[in-house]
């Protein structure tokens, strides 16, 4: 598999707090990867760097085999997007109106229309709210609405902070049965998530972040079957 992103010895600083110290990582097109850890790891800032919302103060990051844009509508347009923790939908917009905003870097109208057509299979809760006001969906409609307005924007990589925040464990099983589906279907995805055992059912590999550090990576399987390592570092 050829690397889509690397990331490498990456530092961030939160005006004079270091958040990121020297973390270097891959993904290879077609995976699913989780980088886990205890709160104020650094797994948040990382997806800001890599959407652009935060600047980096040393290192190198690459996409597709070329630097990552500066700006955020610039990794966008490269095909990376992010599903920001807690969902930021448009409350006061339609579900129909969300999804128009995912793709509105888009032009081949064609294209688009298909792609609607793919996520209201993939979500058929979605098409069934098409004219409800985002803000009057549960918490599991609208994560689903925030992975859809992702997938509307054709993405080569799509990063998820903490999809399973606040939900019923049913709904959660049923979102990351949906990440196996967008993946399946040739979508490669970063995964930052607070519940551990599930990410790791659905991923390839994973890094293993710590104050600010990588300290650990590997394969998913070896990681859900090392019960000290879980303990250890992801409170088992």
């Amino acid at each position: 598999m050829s690397t889509l992103l690397s990331v490498a010895h990456v530092d961030a600083f939160y005006g004079g707090i270091q958040a990121l110290r020297d973390v270097s990582l891959r993904i290879d097109a077609g995976e699913i990867v989780s980088v886990l850890g205890a709160n104020g790891a650094g797994k948040s800032t990382l997806l800001k760097c890599l959407s652009r919302e935060m600047k980096t103060r040393r290192g190198e990051i690459t996409f597709d085999g070329r630097p990552l844009p500066g700006k955020s509508y610039g990794v966008v347009e490269a095909g990376m997007v992010i599903v920001p923790e807690g969902r930021q939908v448009f409350t006061k917009l339609t579900v129909l109106e969300n999804l128009q905003i995912g793709c509105c870097l888009r032009r081949d109208k064609e294209g688009i229309a298909r792609d609607l057509e793919r996520v209201y299979a993939m979500f058929p809760r979605l098409k069934e709210r098409e004219r409800q006001y985002g803000g009057l969906l549960s918490g599991g409609e609208q994560q689903m609405l925030a992975i859809a307005r992702g997938l509307m924007a054709k993405p080569k990589l799509m990063l998820l902070d903490e999809p399973s925040l606040g939900l019923a464990p049913i709904v959660v099983s049923q979102i990351m049965e949906i990440l196996r589906e967008i993946n399946r279907d040739g979508t490669t995805i970063l995964l930052v998530e607070q519940n551990a055992k599930k990410a790791l059912s659905i991923s390839h590999r994973v890094y293993l972040m710590n104050v600010g550090r990588v300290v650990r990576e590997g394969q998913a399987a070896d990681f859900l079957a090392d019960g000290a390592l879980m303990e250890a570092y992801l409170g088992g």
